[in-house]
This record gives C-alpha cells, structure tokens and sequence, in this order.
C-alpha cells in the first residue's frame, strides 16, 4: 500500500465505466462482499429449489395438506432473502447468469408435475377446446348436452379417477361445471392458442406455455431494471418465488399472461428521451449550458448553432409529441389487454393515464370493447358469464369478504361502502400525484395493493401482477400482502394449527402491518436527510439530496 505525503491531496476517484464497457484497473472496493453476496444468493437458490420440490412432493388432492402452507411461506422467506442477496451483489453479469438460471430451474420444476393448488387450467384448456371446436365460449355452461361431444376421459375421468381427485362418481375435473366461463376474451385467445400449439400432453401443455409467459414477464423485468441502472436482483422476488414457481408453473394461472402486458405498459410509458449518457445511467442527458434553451450565448448574445436549433425547434417538439402520443397508444393498447385477460387490471389505468388520458385511457377501452364485442353480437349479455355469480361465492355481494374491515366492526354494506370510499381515496392521490415523483408502476402498486388490502381475496395467484409491480418500483414489502392470500386459501381447505378466525385474516394483518412498517420507515429517513440537508450537516452516503431526487424520480 502507497503511503502518501500528508501534503499531497487525494486524488478524486475517477468514475467507474458500466458494466460491459471496460474493465476496472485495480482493486474494486466492495467487489469481496459482492462476490461473497453472490455465492450466498446462489445457497438460497438451492434453498427455494428444495423447497418448491417438497411443495410438489406433498400427497392428497388439491390443494394438499397444511404442510403445502408452511412451505410456501418458508419458499417466500428464502426467495425474499435470495432477493437481498443478489441486490447486494450487484448487476454483474454474474449476477444475471445466477438469476435466469434460477428462473428456468424453478420453472422446470414446476412443469414436471401437475397443478399443486388450484384446478383453474383445466378450464382453461376446455375453454380453448370449446373455441377450436367454432363454439363461442360464452354460449354454453360446461355441463350442457350441446357441448357433450367434446368430452374425454381426460376432463371427465372415470370413477376410480373421479375418487382419486376427492370426487364423486361422475365428475368433472372444472370447477363449477354448472357455470358459463368468467374469463375475459384475449384470455379466452390465449387458452386457444395453448390448444392448437404443440407440446405435452393434457395439463403438462398448458403448465408449459405458462412458464414460458412467466420466463418472457422474468426477462422483462431484468430488462426494464437494467435499462434504468437500478439492481437486476429484484426480479428474483418473482422468479425464485412461489408467484412465478406455483402460481404460474405449477398451476399455470393466466394471470401472469396479465402482469406481462401490465409491466410492458408500465416500461412504455417510463421510457426515457435518447441522448447522450453517463456510464451506468443511460437515462441521463448532459445538462443544458447557459443559453441552450433559446439558443442564446452568454450575455444573451444569439449564436449560430442556437438560431439553427431555435428555427428546428417546434418540428423537434411536434416529433416528440407524435412519439409521446405513439407510446401513450401502445401502453394504453397493452393496458387493455391486461384487462381484456383478468378484469382488475383495470384499477391500474388511474396511475398509467395521468398525463396521456385519451391516448393511454381511450385506447384501453377500445381494445377492451372491441375484444368483446364478437361475443357480444353472437351470445349478448351471457358474455359476462359466470362473474356475478363469483362476486356472490366469493362473499363480494354480501360484504362479508372484507376481512380487515371486519377486524374494525365492519361488514355487509358498510364494508362495501367503506372500501370504495378507501380505494377512491388512494385513486385521487395517484391521480393527482406528480407523476415525476410517482412512477407509473409506483402509483398502480399502491392501487392494487389497496385493492388486496380492502378485498381481501383468497387467491394467491391474483398477486402475480402485484409482485411484478412490486419488483418494477423496488417495493420489495409489497411482498407480504402478496403472500397473505396463501394462508386464506389454505384456511379455507384444511384445518390449520391456528383457529379460522386469526388465520384467514392473519396473513393480510402481518402484510398491511409490513407495508406500514417500512413506509413509516421509508418516510423517516428522507426526513432525517432533508433535516441535515437544511442544516448544512453532510448527510450520510444514500440520504443526502441527490438520492433522494433520483429516488423520487424513479418511483
């Protein structure tokens, strides 16, 4: 180690080329925490793989034994720490390596057997056989005589099979065989995409078109996180975690088909201006020099460049304004097709469609209608299908589904008026927050994530596009509320070791008691710094004012 005169002044630290640009002569500070970081992520890979096989392992009917419970929230917990881990580690290229090599292995895993908690793809592939067959799927309930011809011994097992899967003589292996089908039309396209396309038989085929829908929704996140310099690591909270293992492998739920058009959405309109960049910030443009604005020199004397740029000027903003129009379509068009996939993606439209109403708005309804409107005109108001009867199974119309509500005294038709006063509150701040403060991924992670809180619903795999959203705006404590269904859903199938009425409200308890927690935690710090700020005092690697700007302005 050079020793150097105490009269010498250090030398400023030169800055460091992104990743992929050159390599880094000497020593890189922190670069044996990173490596030990890594190595540690890649033990809790192997953890979250143990894990998903003892899930898969797990003997009886859907959806098994209370251990498939424990398991789950243990396979959380890991992915979570595996999550931390490689955020420490870096976005090296290493990094990414360990990353999408867990994703395929999880993913694979997952394919291997079939679904673990819920039934929903058979459904699905029945609903795409309905199709193929020129049948509208809307029509016909399952169990009508106009559609017995499609029936095999595959959906419709024998006896002893029908005992195997818990089931009396007879059965089908749909749920609600009485019902016409709920999901929603480019849903509907999907399941009959899956129908003609080749691969594994029966429920193999649909698991395998799910998990390359969740590979593609992996790879986009590493891709979005990278394009913004933030730490590729994040995305290991969905790919390592039961969201992407269970819900979109093992039980191939189409939501994930959802929350990959939600984050193409969300990346679209985050989209940066092109110019020149910093190394490792590619979003970031050499600041304008006195006078560039109005092409001015110093002293208000007009330069040549300057008249050149003012008099290209308003075709430069007409062509930005065609582009930001361009991107406002395509999101709003990737929007509606969210929609047009599981309904409650519509929730999201508040935090996308803050600037851009009509463009981004407009066009989301218009795929949303126009989706629709061939089965409109062939099967009329039967193409809502079996929704109003779900919002009554669920508890919806009556209000007894509102389980946190209930904690505080209230049900029935107060519970209903209460959560939609509570979500119109949440949706007017996101409306009317700065949306260069509030991301367009932030503000819909905080309206979906009320809407979990306030519903309360008992399907885990209804939080696939909340993680994603989690992931996109580093929120990582949005992961507790997406975990909470799993112990509702549980509770409400097997006898768990706690009594009903602190399970099933349980789960969203300690996740609304997470995001509050390190929300208040959040606030605090920036509040710290910006007392040191005013004060003059330095303030603390990560606290002062230019991490808290690039903080705000991502989100």
């Amino acid at each position: 180690m050079a020793i150097r005169p105490h009269s010498e002044a250090p030398a400023p630290a030169p800055d460091r080329p992104a990743a992929g640009t050159g390599p880094v002569k000497g020593p890189v500070p922190g670069a044996g925490r990173r490596r030990w970081a890594l190595v540690a992520a890649a033990g809790a890979l192997a953890g979250a793989l143990a894990l998903e096989s003892a899930v898969i392992a797990q003997p009886g009917p859907l959806p098994g034994p209370p251990a498939v419970l424990y398991l789950a929230l243990a396979w959380w917990a890991v992915a979570a720490l595996g999550t931390w881990l490689l955020v420490r580690a870096g976005s090296r290229r290493a990094t990414v390596w360990l990353l999408l090599t867990g994703a395929v292995a999880v993913h694979v895993l997952a394919i291997g057997a079939g679904p673990r908690m819920s039934d929903d793809l058979y459904r699905y592939s029945w609903d795409g056989r309905v199709q193929a067959a020129g049948i509208d799927p809307y029509r016909h309930p399952t169990s009508s005589p106009e559609l017995a011809h499609l029936r095999d011994d595959w959906l419709w097992p024998d006896d002893a099979a029908c005992a195997e899967i818990n089931r009396g003589p007879g059965c089908t292996r749909l749920n609600y065989p009485q019902a016409h089908t709920i999901y929603p039309p480019v849903a509907q396209a999907y399941f009959t995409a899956v129908h003609y396309l080749p691969g594994p038989p029966r429920e193999n085929k649909v698991q395998l078109y799910g998990a390359l829908v969740s590979l593609a929704l992996t790879g986009l996140l590493v891709r979005v996180l990278a394009g913004r310099g933030h730490p590729v690591g994040y995305a290991a909270a969905y790919a390592w975690a039961p969201s992407a293992g269970l819900d979109a492998g093992m039980d191939a739920h189409v939501d994930v088909l959802a929350a990959l058009f939600a984050v193409g959405a969300c990346a679209l309109l985050a989209r940066r201006p092109a110019g020149p960049a910093r190394p490792g910030r590619p979003w970031l443009r050499r600041p304008p020099r006195f006078g560039d604005a109005d092409g001015t020199g110093i002293g208000g004397t007009r330069t040549q460049a300057g008249g050149a740029r003012a008099q290209t000027g308003g075709a430069g903003a007409q062509t930005a304004s065609g582009t930001a129009a361009r991107v406002g379509v395509a999101a709003g068009a990737l929007l509606g097709a969210a929609v047009a996939v599981k309904l409650y993606p519509a929730l999201l439209l508040v935090a996308a469609a803050r600037r851009r109403t009509l463009a981004v708005g407009g066009t989301a309804v218009a795929v949303v209608a126009l989706s629709y409107l061939p089965h409109v005109l062939a099967v009329g108001p039967d193409v809502v299908g079996f929704l109003p009867r779900y919002l009554s199974v669920e508890g919806y119309q009556d209000g007894h589904r509102f389980l946190l509500l209930g904690l505080v005294g209230l049900s029935g038709t107060s519970a209903k008026l209460a959560a939609g006063v509570v979500l119109a509150g949440v949706a007017a701040a996101v409306w009317r927050a700065d949306p260069a403060r509030v991301s367009a991924e932030l503000g819909a992670l905080r309206l979906l994530g009320a809407a979990f809180l306030l519903a309360t619903p008992a399907q885990p795999w209804y939080g696939i596009p909340l993680v994603a959203l989690a992931v996109l705006a580093r929120r990582p404590e949005w992961l507790a509320v997406a975990a909470a269904p799993y112990v509702l859903y549980m509770a409400l199938f097997t006898d768990l070791a706690l009594a009903d009425r602190i399970t099933r409200p349980g789960g969203y308890v300690v996740g609304a008691l997470v995001v509050l927690g390190v929300s208040i935690a959040r606030v605090s710090v920036r509040v710290r710094a910006g007392r040191r700020g005013a004060s003059g005092r330095p303030a603390r690697p990560g606290t002062g004012t230019t991490a808290r700007t690039s903080t705000a302005a991502s989100g």
